[in-house]
C-alpha cells in the first residue's frame, strides 16, 4: 500500500483519531479543572490571548494589502503561511493549557 493510500485508508484514519482521543482522555481530571488551570496561569493566558489577537490583526491587514494590490500573491502566500503557523502554535498552547494535556499539532 502506498503512503497516499495508507493516509486515506479508513482503518488508518480511525487509528489516528483513536490515538488523539486517547491522548485527550489520559488526563480527563485536568480537563475538568481547566478553569483553575486558566486562573492559576492567568498571566500566561493573557499573554497568549494578546499574541493571538495581534496575529489575527496582522492577518486581516495582510488580506487588506492583498485586496488592494500592494503586495504580490507570492509575498501574500509566504506571509500568510507564517502567520497561520504562528496562530496554530499559539492556539495549541491555549488548548493544552485548558485541557492540561500535551497534544501536538
Amino acid at each position: 500500500m502506498s503512503e497516499k493510500e495508507k493516509k486515506n485508508d479508513p482503518a488508518t484514519i480511525k487509528k489516528s483519531l483513536d490515538d488523539m482521543v486517547e491522548q485527550l482522555e489520559q488526563d480527563a481530571k485536568s480537563s475538568k479543572s481547566w478553569a483553575s488551570s486558566m486562573s492559576s496561569n492567568k498571566e500566561r493566558w493573557e499573554q497568549l490571548k494578546a499574541e493571538i489577537q495581534k496575529r489575527q490583526k496582522e492577518l486581516k491587514s495582510l488580506v487588506r494589502e492583498k485586496k488592494s494590490g500592494t503586495i504580490s500573491p507570492e509575498e501574500f502566500d509566504e506571509k500568510y503561511r507564517i502567520l497561520q503557523d504562528e496562530l496554530t502554535e499559539l492556539e495549541f498552547q491555549v488548548y493544552n493549557m485548558r485541557l492540561g494535556t500535551k497534544v501536538d499539532a
